[in-house]
């Protein structure tokens, strides 16, 4: 989700210069301001929906569902890359904030009840492990993203040296814009769609664990998730 973010985000500004202002750096930079504070305000509203979401259905339920909102604002910026009404493009803001906005919300927690999971089996604490595993692929993530930039820029024929680039490179730089986020997200979908961990058993685990420390006493190792 993350990932498919970052390497979206990378084309939005190209689209914006050559395809909505006919190559005025100015405005587009205006908008991508514009687009850029309104995802942030509703990042911040995201995280409390995401939040009592949550305690009402469940992580993995509230993952589904909010990352399925976001695939709606990437699916809508298609249509708000209009040159005619460059505005339109905001509407799609606070769906895509749905996103990253709740990934980072309910990860922490669901990576604590993957622990208490490996805990419960292998009556070992590694929240290190998970945890390095995690930022590891975040951050190799980034790289790539960067590095995709550059290649998938290259294979839209964009040239910097042309004022207006062509339409077919203008139709793949808004591909790569709102496809490469809704595969990624999509993706994310179905593997979230494997995972086992309910809420009811993530509190099952959990009682199991403590049941477990009570009877092991001072040779228990570890503490209990974080609520």
């Amino acid at each position: 989700v993350f990932n498919g973010y970052q390497l979206g985000m990378s084309f939005s500004l190209y689209v914006m210069i050559y395809y909505l202002f006919d190559g005025d750096h100015s405005k587009a930079g205006e908008l991508l301001g514009w687009f850029g504070t309104v995802t942030a305000a509703a990042t911040l509203v995201v995280i409390l929906v995401t939040g009592w979401l949550a305690t009402h259905l469940g992580k993995r339920r509230t993952f589904l569902l909010t990352i399925s909102i976001s695939l709606v604002g990437y699916a809508l910026k298609w249509v708000g890359y209009n040159p005619d009404h460059p505005s339109w493009l905001l509407y799609a803001a606070p769906l895509v904030a749905f996103g990253v906005g709740s990934l980072f919300t309910l990860m922490g927690s669901m990576i604590a009840d993957v622990c208490d999971y490996d805990e419960l089996h292998t009556r070992r604490r590694r929240e290190g492990v998970f945890g390095a595993i995690y930022w590891w692929m975040v951050k190799i993530g980034m790289a790539l993203a960067g590095l995709l930039t550059g290649i998938m820029l290259n294979a839209s024929g964009f040239d910097v040296a042309l004022e207006a680039q062509s339409e077919t490179t203008l139709f793949l730089l808004r591909l790569f814009d709102v496809g490469v986020p809704l595969a990624t997200s999509a993706l994310a979908i179905a593997i979230m769609l494997t995972y086992s961990i309910s809420e009811r058993r993530a509190y099952e685990i959990r009682a199991e664990l403590e049941r477990r420390r009570g009877k092991l006493g001072s040779g228990a190792t570890g503490t209990g998730p974080a609520e």
